[in-house]
């Protein structure tokens, strides 16, 4: 079994992904196989609407399931970002660790991890909607840009529209 027919039977809409898969030509059919195996290697839960939507709609999929996963691994690796403060953050005068053993002692090692991973994704939904440019810019917006061999390809937008609900995207 090919990992079409492996993701169109473990779906919620078996029907409409074999009506859409039905349209496809030989060649997006095999784009779409490819892009489900990187996809499931990269540790995509439920791929086949992300593949099928680059596939037919040429939205960079791929592109924003990495950039998200990403995100979502700097939101769950405290340690490594208090590091990074106490490395950046000039301004700061206390020692980050101590501040944060301290808490620790005072609410908990779990409850201190859940209330940064917690603030650092309120953080990261900023810069979803800075780079989908939800919010105002003046004069200047940005992007986000997919490189393959060197060339600019496509943008990637629309971060904030799955951001949320990522988590549940990963195996």
């Amino acid at each position: 079994m090919n990992l079409i027919e492996k993701y169109i039977e473990d779906s919620d809409n078996t029907e409409y992904y074999k009506s859409a898969v039905d349209k496809l030509n030989a060649e997006q059919k095999n784009d779409l196989e490819n892009l489900l195996e990187k996809m499931d290697n990269s540790g995509a839960k439920s791929p086949l609407g992300w593949a099928l939507s680059e596939i037919t709609e040429n939205i960079p999929q791929f592109g924003r399931f990495l950039f998200l996963k990403e995100l979502y691994g700097i939101i769950n690796d405290v340690e490594e970002n208090l590091a990074f403060a106490d490395d950046v953050d000039e301004n700061y005068e206390d020692d980050i660790f101590e501040v944060a053993e301290k808490l620790k002692k005072v609410i908990g090692d779990k409850e201190l991890n859940n209330f940064l991973q917690s603030y650092t994704k309120g953080v990261m939904w900023q810069v979803t909607n800075q780079l989908d440019g939800t919010y105002g810019f003046g004069e200047v917006g940005w992007t986000l840009k997919e490189f393959k061999n060197g060339a600019t390809k496509r943008s990637i937008n629309g971060l904030h529209e799955s951001f949320n609900e990522f988590e549940d995207e990963l195996k």
